[in-house]
């Protein structure tokens, strides 16, 4: 597998750590805003990679995969290319949303390339949990801007169901936002699948 240089892309970065991981024996999924920015890269740029990896994952294992790919781990617990100005991480798993440990996700193939991510109705959650948790307006945004070019796939019945756990389970969380994120999230699926 070639190294990468200054004009790769989020997505090329992507496919080349997710298949030198999996070649390497080790499974990793990205997610977070990296995730929404493979699915809607012209709404929003994220300049580092998020990939959660499986239970007991060996580090040195992860430090030669990526060192094929031009990447050296930093002190700040994070990889760098001299190249790229892409970063990639590797926050804590397991993979979640709020209380749902998430089990299934999208592969997506690029010759012999492979990437796991975050499905678009999972990026959509999980941008929406950083606004619901936090007040990010900015994750709002992206959630619906992904629901939006990804809306012929996104279900926003599991989506509705997945927020009455949450509101559930964590009572602390605003009612009043989550509704008004549900009829933002209509119209942005509604709207692009009338086009």
């Amino acid at each position: 597998m070639s190294s990468l240089d200054a004009n790769a892309t989020l997505t090329d970065v992507a496919f080349a750590v997710c298949t030198a991981l999996e070649r390497a024996g080790e499974r990793a999924v990205l997610c977070g805003g990296s995730a929404a920015t493979f699915y809607a890269p012209e709404m929003y740029e994220s300049r580092d990679l998020d990939f959660v990896l499986q239970f007991g994952a060996r580090a040195t294992t992860i430090d030669a995969a990526l060192h094929q790919l031009g990447y050296i781990r930093a002190p700040e617990t994070l990889y760098r290319h001299p190249e790229t100005r892409f970063t990639v991480e590797f926050p804590a798993g397991p993979l979640a949303i709020g209380s749902e440990t998430i089990t299934k996700y999208a592969t997506e193939r690029r010759g012999d390339l492979l990437l796991h991510v975050y499905t678009p109705t999972d990026v959509v959650r999980d941008r929406f949990m950083h606004y619901w948790a936090w007040g990010d307006q900015r994750a709002l945004r992206v959630a619906l801007d992904v629901a939006a070019t990804c809306a012929s796939t996104i279900d926003t019945a599991s989506i509705r169901a997945w927020t009455d756990r949450e509101l559930r389970d964590a009572p602390v969380y605003d009612r009043a936002r989550r509704d008004h994120f549900l009829v933002e999230l209509e119209l942005a699926v509604t709207r692009r699948r009338l086009v």
